[in-house]
C-alpha cells in the first residue's frame, strides 16, 4: 500500500519576523539567542551543526559545516547574520572578559559558563518566542521546523531540488523530498 504523505506544516515569515523581533538584544544571552534563531532560519542547518560551530570554522561571509556522516559543507553568511555577529561577539568579549581563554570551550555559542551549549536551550528559545507570538499551534515550533521553513522558502523561490539538497546536507535528492 502507498504510505500517504504527511504534509509538515512550519512557520510563515509573519511568524519568523516575529519571533526574531519578540528576543531582546540586552544581554549575552539575548543576543546569542536572537543570531542563533536566524542562523537556524537562514541557513537551514540542524540543530547538531549549530551547537557544534567551531569559532575557526566561522569566517565573516561562510561558515563551514560538519554534518551528518562527517560531510563538510560550507553555508552562506548573509549581511544581517554579519550584523548580529559582530554584535554577538562584542557581547561575548564582554561577558567572558574576566575568563582565560583555557576556560572556555572553543564553541562559537557557549552558555553562561562559557561551556558548549546544549541543544535543548535552542528547543526552549523557540517554543518559549513561538508562544510569546502567538506561532499556529500545528507548528512544533523546534529547530528541525526552522529547516522546513528554509527548505520550503528556497523551493519558493524557485531553487531546484538537487540545489537544495546540498544546501541542507542531503547526499540524496530523495532525503530532501522527503523534508519538504
Amino acid at each position: 500500500m502507498k504510505e500517504e504523505k504527511k504534509i509538515i506544516t512550519t512557520f510563515n515569515d509573519a511568524e519568523v519576523t516575529r519571533i526574531i523581533n519578540d528576543i531582546k538584544e540586552e544581554t549575552y544571552s539575548n543576543v546569542r539567542d536572537k543570531l542563533m534563531v536566524i542562523f537556524l532560519f537562514e541557513t537551514g542547518i540542524r540543530a547538531s551543526e549549530l551547537i557544534n560551530i567551531k569559532n575557526q570554522d566561522m569566517t565573516r561571509k561562510s561558515k563551514k559545516i560538519y554534518g551528518k556522516g562527517s560531510k563538510q559543507r560550507l553555508v552562506y553568511i548573509s549581511k544581517i547574520m554579519r550584523r548580529y555577529m559582530k554584535k554577538f561577539d562584542e557581547k561575548k568579549i564582554e561577558r567572558f572578559k574576566h575568563k582565560n581563554s583555557d576556560e572556555l570551550e572553543d564553541y562559537y555559542f557557549l552558555d553562561q559558563m562559557g561551556m558548549q551549549l546544549h541543544r535543548s536551550r535552542l528547543n526552549k528559545i523557540l517554543r518559549e518566542h513561538g508562544k510569546n507570538v502567538g506561532v499556529r499551534e500545528e507548528v512544533r515550533c523546534s529547530p528541525h521546523d526552522c529547516r522546513h521553513y528554509f527548505a520550503q522558502k528556497q523551493l519558493k523561490n524557485g531553487i531546484d531540488v538537487y540545489s537544495l539538497s546540498r544546501l541542507l546536507g542531503h547526499y540524496d535528492t530523495q532525503m530532501t523530498a522527503k523534508e519538504d
